[in-house]
């Protein structure tokens, strides 16, 4: 998937890109929204690009695919997973358990969320300067 936005910052050969929101964006949740409302996100930067250029940005299959399955299914399992185990030991044990195995799957994503940038397969990749 191909985007446009204007890069804001630039080190090495990272560049934060800065897009405007659109529907998908609750959707994918590969990017950072800023304080502005739009949505922020770390791309590679083998063209180039400086701070104020507006780039082309091709966003990775994987983030589409696989972060939204991370990010919605983990903490379902989680659930589970604490209803299953407690309930070997009491009804009321397994609710507890699934709660708190939930509260454990939505940290874990916190955890996972500054992770994904350094993942390659996640980020994208400025094809060029408009």
């Amino acid at each position: 998937m191909l985007d446009r936005g204007r890069v804001f910052k630039v080190e090495k050969n990272i560049a934060w890109v800065e897009f405007a929101a659109s529907s998908g964006c609750a959707q994918c949740g590969a990017c950072h929204k800023a304080t502005s409302g739009n949505m922020i996100f770390e791309a590679e930067n083998p063209v180039g690009g400086r701070v104020g250029d507006t780039v082309e940005v091709e966003i990775a299959t994987a983030v589409k695919v696989v972060l939204p399955l991370i990010i919605f299914g983990f903490p379902i399992v989680s659930l589970f997973l604490g209803l299953i185990i407690g309930s070997f030991i009491s009804e009321k044990m397994g609710i507890i358990l699934g709660i708190v195995f939930l509260v454990l799957g939505f940290l874990s994503l916190k955890v996972f969320d500054r992770y994904i940038p350094r993942v390659k397969k996640f980020r994208g990749r400025i094809v060029r300067i408009l």
